[in-house]
């Protein structure tokens, strides 16, 4: 009896095991590798319906001239690409609707002496539907002005943003807000002058949440010998409410301070809009802490601002003490990505990167050659949650290092997903040899694994980090050099 109740425990332990196992799991498939032809060195996912997985594929990365459009079947077969010739303009944004591909594209308009916004509408096969229609048109503020036309899309698919800014004859700025619906129709079109010198004007971030409302990041920094510069950097969140037709604005910065690579989330579950950035002293480099604002977009709540910073303790804990760590702060560390919880907080992760140059001067025939490189380092990652007050719950480091020569770090950084219960964090290990990618899972208590998700012992696999996208609540998409030739790689989680 004793000898079955032994057997029975270790039954349910293996059984744990390998349900565990199974919840965490992904599914992976590839597509064929492909010998790319013609002139496009880039790729961008664009999204998938029941038509297909749709990409874009460019040459340069300002997006000019022509561009190529891949339509794969769902199961990652090829099925087509066309070409499209873009004529004196510069695509802006691509998406998937229901009524099919969405190009947005700007053109400046020789005539009027104003740039446009126009879309295109494209069937599964890619060809056209319908005529090009001008969506929007800004003013020149001077002769070398290309329009800063920003485009961001609601979390349900349902309304698409275009902002821009102007110059108004007393040289403030003009903010611009025009919301679509799926179908390009006009929902709203807003104009409001900003009490902001032209040139001290900078649009950090802005988010559009499913109810239509707008929400901009706004800062006013110094600008070197110009006479109107301010004495202090500002950093203001504008809202514009739907339901009350009203723009509202919030001063965020403390006096003193400066935010970096803030970013605007919408928590779905408290309803919420978070702005999440690290901050630091004006004047100094490291990395003071985090910076955390919080608004209900009911009209009722008062914004809650929070200043989290970065103990002794939580260095020494990361990196050790001053005297066995290379890094003793978090200096150079950059924010990718900020993820809401669902009890109210926020997981944040960052990278530590740098840019260096180097400069070899050789011979060639007795003449003296100078030549520059410039090398990509890309490091550590660091993952921190947060309570709903903002206090530091868990957090963990990635030790990677990741280096690379005159290629803007193609295949450097990491990939970020997340699903209901996981965050997963995808990279290159081994740049410089035939390494392999990783994989590391969060759950929300952060408790961390990880493992090879694909070798590279008879294949050179690189995943492109820059080019991944995730285009639904559990899939990713990875572009891949598999043996010199292009491939896809679809991630689907289980949970």
């Amino acid at each position: 009896m004793a000898n079955l109740s032994k057997l029975l425990v270790r039954w349910s332990l293996i059984m744990v095991f390998i349900l565990g196992g199974q919840a965490t799991a992904q599914d992976i498939e590839w597509s064929n590798p492909r010998k790319l032809k013609g002139s496009t060195a880039y790729t961008s996912v664009i999204g998938q319906n029941e038509t297909g997985l749709y990409l874009l594929r460019f040459r340069n990365q300002f997006l000019t001239k022509n561009i190529v459009i891949e339509r794969y079947r769902n199961h990652l077969g090829y099925a087509l690409s066309k070409n499209i010739t873009l004529k004196k303009s510069r695509l802006l944004y691509a998406e998937l609707q229901p009524k099919g591909l969405l190009l947005l594209t700007a053109h400046y308009d020789r005539q009027g002496m104003q740039n446009e916004v126009r879309c295109n509408w494209y069937d599964h096969n890619i060809n056209p539907i319908g005529k090009q229609r001008t969506l929007v048109t800004s003013s020149l503020s001077d002769f070398y002005d290309k329009g800063d036309f920003r485009i961001r899309l609601s979390n349900d698919r349902k309304h698409i943003m275009i902002a821009f800014t102007e110059k108004s004859e007393d040289e403030k700025r003009v903010l611009n807000i025009n919301v679509f619906d799926q179908n390009m129709e006009l929902e709203y079109q807003h104009r409001y002058k900003l009490d902001i010198r032209y040139n001290n004007f900078f649009m950090t971030n802005l988010l559009l949440d499913d109810r239509s409302n707008a929400f901009f990041l706004i800062s006013q920094r110094k600008v070197e010998h110009r006479k109107e510069s301010i004495a202090q950097p500002k950093a203001t969140v504008y809202w514009y409410n739907a339901a009350k037709d009203s723009l509202f604005d919030y001063e965020v910065l403390d006096s003193g301070k400066s935010l970096r690579k803030a970013q605007f989330t919408w928590d779905r579950t408290s309803d919420q809009i978070n702005l999440t950035a690290f901050f630091s002293a004006d004047k100094e480099n490291n990395t003071d802490g985090i910076f955390h604002f919080r608004l209900k977009p009911d009209g009722n709540s008062v914004p809650k601002i929070t200043y989290q910073e970065f103990t002794d303790d939580f260095k020494a804990q990361l990196f050790g003490d001053e005297e066995t760590s290379m890094f003793d702060d978090v200096r150079n560390f950059e924010l990718l990505r900020a993820v809401p919880n669902t009890d109210g907080g926020v997981t944040i992760v960052a990278e530590r990167s740098s840019i260096s140059n180097e400069t070899d001067i050789t011979y060639i025939n007795g003449m003296p050659t100078t030549m520059a490189r410039n090398i990509y380092n890309f490091d550590d990652v660091l993952v921190i949650s947060l309570d709903s007050g903002y206090h530091i719950k868990w957090k963990y480091l990635i030790n990677k290092s990741q280096s690379s020569l005159n290629d803007n770090g193609y295949y450097s950084s990491i990939v970020i997903a997340n699903t209901r219960s996981h965050l997963y964090i995808i990279y290159n290990d081994r740049l410089r040899s035939n390494g392999d990618v990783m994989q590391y899972m969060f759950d929300a208590d952060g408790r961390v694994s990880y493992k090879i998700l694909v070798r590279s012992d008879n294949h050179f696999v690189s995943i492109i980090p820059s080019e991944a996208k995730q285009i639904s609540y559990n899939r990713v998409i990875l572009p891949v050099t598999k043996d010199r030739k292009f491939s896809i790689l679809k991630l689907d989680y289980t949970n």
